[in-house]
């Protein structure tokens, strides 16, 4: 069998279907996979973001006598 998909999960979910809906959610599930991805890329830049900015605004903090 061909993969349709990128990640094991979508994949796994598709195989169980009953071969004879596999074409009609087919479409709704590569969608589906997309938008898992996307969503997750997003997550991860914010994430990178979020913790450069942080470490560029971290002043060190000065030893007090």
């Amino acid at each position: 069998m061909r993969k349709e998909f990128v990640t094991s999960f979508w994949q796994q979910a598709y195989e169980k279907l009953p071969s004879g809906v596999r074409g009609q959610y087919l479409t709704q599930m590569k969608a589906a996979e997309r938008w898992e991805l996307a969503i997750g890329d997003v997550i991860e830049v914010w994430s990178r973001a979020k913790n450069a900015v942080a470490r560029a605004l971290h002043a060190p903090r000065t030893k007090r006598a």
